[in-house]
């Protein structure tokens, strides 16, 4: 009698046991596929911020230029009006 309900616990807890473990390892996979999504989300946003960094750039570069250009026209310009 003992035996037999000893014998019926333990194999109700085995099969709670492999309850447990297919759940895991469903949370296992689920996380590993949250982590890839992270992955690429990060990548993306780092494309994008890199994109308007370059842009930003550019418009720098562009009146870093005109700057130049303009300042020496002016300085021209002054020589003129004092010779």
């Amino acid at each position: 009698m003992i035996k037999t309900d000893n014998e019926h616990l333990l194999k109700i807890i085995l099969e709670r046991f492999d309850k447990v473990d297919l759940q895991f390892d469903e949370v296992l996979s689920r996380l590993g596929q949250i982590e890839k999504s992270q992955q690429k989300d990060v990548k993306d946003t780092l494309y994008l911020i890199s994109k308007k960094v370059d842009g930003i750039k550019y418009d720098v570069d562009y009146s870093s230029e005109k700057t130049g250009k303009h300042d020496t026209k002016i300085n021209s310009l002054e020589k003129r009006i004092q010779s």
